[in-house]
């Protein structure tokens, strides 16, 4: 399964927010997509994900013109992470992460025991099992990230989208969050498009990257290949120095 985004723009009240867009994801990678802020990160999500409309150009899911397939179809394709969800009151962890099972329940289903069986597993990949019982308002803002994830993974879709899932985090937390990602696009053979802040992180764990600048794509491909000195400038409009540190993963210095 792959998407293709092709020949896409994207205007909101006359004002151009994506132009010519030409992408494609495939499963198994982990993509970031990297740009200052309103470069259009979170729109190409959004639009991906059918929450806005456009009208020229076109996106393909599996051959299937998205416009096409039934949100809930596109639920079980796609899941969402966002950058942060408001906490319900009350609820428990293992209540929400049910809530991605929803995509294959009928509008007065409850859920049965396999679903919960299901999220237990989710919880226990991300090593969050001991979450299961809490109320999601009150635990951390990292743990509360990685049950987002497992939502999104019991959902059981070929990609998973993130709009900047550790913008909220501390560094710990970060690579921790970002190390699980990494681990469930290899283990499950899912795509990971998420949006991003540091090319540093996107070098350590991103294996293909995409440079958003305007809303235009300045460049594509492979991390170690985009992220270099001379596209790094062009996008943020300043001087970086690109090393190679001891263990072979590229960094980026002031």
């Amino acid at each position: 399964m792959d998407i293709k985004v092709e020949n896409f723009y994207f205007s909101y009240n006359d004002k151009s927010i994506l132009e010519n867009i030409n992408l494609e994801f495939k499963r198994g990678n982990m993509y970031a997509l990297l740009g200052r802020n309103g470069s259009g990160k979170t729109t190409l999500i959004k639009l991906i994900l059918g929450l806005l409309k456009f009208k020229r150009g076109s996106i393909t899911i599996e051959g299937k013109n998205s416009y096409d397939i039934p949100i809930k179809d596109l639920s079980r394709l796609i899941a969402y992470v966002p950058q942060n969800e408001e906490a319900i009151y009350g609820i428990k962890v293992i209540e929400l992460v049910v809530m991605g099972r929803n995509p294959y329940l009928n509008l007065f289903d409850m859920p049965s025991c396999k679903e919960y069986e299901l999220a237990r597993k989710a919880l226990e990949n991300l090593g969050i099992e001991h979450l299961m019982q809490k109320s999601y308002s009150e635990i951390s803002g990292g743990e509360r990230q990685l049950v987002l994830i497992a939502r999104a993974l019991v959902q059981n879709t070929k990609f998973i989208l993130m709009d900047e899932p550790i913008s909220n985090l501390d560094i710990r937390n970060q690579h921790e969050v970002l190390e699980k990602i990494k681990n469930i696009a290899r283990d499950f053979n899912i795509g990971i498009v998420l949006s991003i802040h540091d090319p540093n992180l996107a070098m350590r764990y991103c294996n293909q990257a995409i440079l958003l600048k305007d809303g235009k794509v300045l460049h594509s491909g492979k991390t170690e290949e985009i992220l270099c000195q001379q596209s790094l400038l062009q996008v943020y409009d300043m001087k970086f120095e690109v090393l190679n540190s001891k263990n072979g993963i590229n960094f980026v210095s002031l």
